[in-house]
């Protein structure tokens, strides 16, 4: 299989180095080839770039626009039921 997966990086690949190989290793290296084909256009991208900004970033403070929530104070708890 190597020969075969360095004439695919080398732009120049050859179907005949893959015919003795198992059928198993065929599809294995046909789903990675898939993976990298459609990675860019998923989530799965955010993982070369998410890690390093949540390194630096700023925790986020949710607040209320609404003056009735904001002005009742935390209880600690659980609350009573009537």
């Amino acid at each position: 299989m190597s020969p075969w997966f360095r004439s695919v990086l080398s732009f120049r690949p050859d179907p005949a180095l893959m015919s003795g190989v198992p059928l198993l290793y065929q599809l294995h290296a046909l789903s990675a080839l898939a993976l990298f084909a459609v990675w860019p256009f998923t989530r799965l991208v955010h993982l070369l770039t998410a890690p390093l900004g949540y390194l630096t970033r700023l925790y986020i403070v949710y607040r209320s626009r609404d003056a009735q929530l904001g002005a009742r104070p935390p209880r600690r708890g659980w609350e009573r039921v009537r």
